[in-house]
């Protein structure tokens, strides 16, 4: 990222107005396992339509452990399939589970409360499948860490602004956020943008990688089957396992010519004999 093609003024200027839009009310900590779903679902999303689904997946699910065996497809007929990015969103929510469980070999984060701010954000951010804005939420509000969450809504925002220069990634607009923004000053940036940007919508999203899906993906065509064994090694100069061989193709064609050869005396000689 280019440094340069920041303009500080219109930084500083816009971050003070999310600032001050931060909501009045107290604010209260969620179980870090809670956040981290809760976050998955409200990225790119609006906050009404995140707490309908986090309280479908709430009434559907025994606990966390059980979301996290669910296959994705499942999950997102939960969420519904106009959810905004629905597929890629339940996918990475169900590896970032996985991961967990692999580390802990338990549904739990209750190892992060003896670790130190620097190692817990290493943690959230090394987990596979993370999102950058469900990593950085979750350090933020239940670790009090210094990180800036942004999704591609909020990128997109600062970069209608002039806030942000065109191009610039997610992890690179964390950065430069944590930057110019003061530790203390961080929740409410961040809650002021969450509600600054709360009916705003891009007009154009950036491409995003779907995961292939039996159900709202087309069947692929059926491969053309290789030709059989059997087929492969009758042909001349080639091995039975199908590979050329090239000592028998040079061995195949001498005695094609000594054949065309006894072929062509033959019919001289009968044409001799009927004279």
């Amino acid at each position: 990222m280019n440094n340069t093609a920041i303009r500080p003024d219109a930084l500083k200027k816009t971050l003070r107005q999310l600032i001050r839009h931060a909501p009045s009310g107290a604010f209260r900590k969620s179980e870090p396992l809670e956040r981290l779903v809760r976050a998955f679902l409200e990225y790119d999303a609006d906050a009404a339509r995140a707490q309908s689904a986090q309280s479908r997946l709430l009434d559907a699910m025994v606990d966390y452990n059980e979301l996290r065996v669910t296959p994705a497809m499942e999950v997102v007929v939960l969420l519904g399939v106009r959810y905004p990015f629905a597929e890629s969103r339940c996918a990475a929510l169900r590896r970032t589970l996985q991961s967990i469980f692999d580390r802990e070999r338990q549904m739990s984060l209750e190892c992060l409360r003896e670790m130190k701010k620097a190692e817990v954000r290493r943690y959230f951010q090394t987990l596979v499948g993370i999102h950058p804005y469900v990593e950085a939420a979750v350090a933020l509000e239940c670790f009090d860490i210094h990180a800036a969450p942004v999704d591609t809504k909020l990128l997109l925002w600062l970069v209608g602004k002039k806030a942000l220069p065109e191009g610039i990634s997610l992890v690179e607009a964390q950065q430069v956020l944590e930057k110019n923004v003061r530790a203390a000053d961080m929740l409410s940036l961040h809650r002021g943008a969450r509600r600054q940007i709360e009916s705003f919508s891009p007009r154009v999203w950036p491409a995003v990688a779907t995961v292939p899906s039996p159900i709202l993906a087309p069947p692929e065509e059926a491969p053309v089957p290789p030709p059989s064994p059997t087929a492969v090694s009758a042909a001349p100069g080639h091995s039975p396992s199908g590979k050329k061989n090239k000592a028998g193709a040079r061995r195949a064609a001498p005695a094609r010519e000594r054949l065309a050869t006894v072929k062509k005396l033959s019919t001289e000689t009968v044409s001799k004999s009927k004279a």
